[in-house]
């Protein structure tokens, strides 16, 4: 008996760029019914899983671009870059990432604020108390934010995932709901330039994959970038959000599935 993959996919950065120039993120698919396996459908899946692992540098290297960018400012009470509308969708996934010379090691907190919730305020980052995961030890479709972990590297991505279909389905009395992002660098500051990258995504669920996290078998609707400077670097910010650099916020308008983005300078 043969049995066949279902379809999946791998999101790296183009990272053949000059050094402080950040590459473009870019997806291979691979198909369903693409490998095919005599044991199982697991081992078919596994070899589509291998498959992309394989390729998909060299599939960004060649597809994706070297995006020069100004970074803009460090006094979060100016804002100046507009509000950017979100078209309709229920996954997101934040990634913070940075190139070389920029610092190592940055540190994210990403949260969920304003709701009256017990969601609020609950950082997910590097040593701020609340696991990796809300509710602790859930997989990412059945999480309310996730983070997927702590990149220490002097160049890279640490993401992090809201999942507003989860929280809107156990919250039904939120019209709304707001995350706040920001963040600082733990071992070193260089030039302090990272990118924060939007994506969101319709249907289909959500896996945690190595400092990243991917979308099967759903649409990708939107993948914004925004370019910012983290001038913060220390090694006890991780105690206080208001120590560290105010990146932006995000809002989700539940009864129209669509959401706001407005980066602060």
């Amino acid at each position: 008996m043969e049995y066949y993959n279902i379809a999946k996919s791998l999101t790296v950065a183009k990272n053949d760029c000059a050094a402080g120039v950040m590459g473009t993120s870019v997806t291979l698919n691979a198909n369903a019914n693409q490998f095919v396996s005599n044991e199982s459908v697991a081992d078919a899946n596994a070899k589509a899983d291998a498959w992309l692992s394989a390729n998909v540098q060299a599939y960004a290297n060649n597809m994706g671009s070297c995006r020069v960018t100004a970074w803009r400012g460090i006094n979060p009470s100016c804002v100046v870059e507009p509000t950017t509308e979100l078209s309709p969708f229920n996954y997101m996934v934040i990634r913070y990432r940075w190139a070389l010379g920029a610092g190592e090691d940055f540190d994210t907190y990403t949260g969920i604020i304003n709701s009256g919730t017990a969601l609020d305020n609950k950082w997910m980052g590097w040593n701020h108390g609340f696991n990796n995961e809300i509710p602790k030890d859930a997989i990412a479709e059945n999480s309310y934010v996730m983070w997927a972990g702590d990149n220490t590297q002097a160049n890279g991505v640490e993401s992090c995932l809201v999942n507003f279909s989860k929280i809107t389905a156990d919250y039904p009395a939120l019209n709304t709901v707001q995350v706040r992002m920001a963040g600082s660098w733990y071992r070193k500051l260089g030039t302090g330039n990272i990118d924060v990258e939007i994506i969101t995504y319709r249907g289909g669920r959500m896996e945690k994959s190595g400092y990243d996290m991917i979308n099967i078998d759903g649409i990708l609707v939107d993948q914004k970038n925004f370019s910012k400077r983290v001038p913060v670097q220390g090694t006890n910010l991780y105690k206080n959000i208001e120590s560290v650099t105010n990146l932006g916020y995000i809002t989700y308008i539940k009864d129209s599935g669509t959401g706001k983005i407005v980066i602060n300078y």
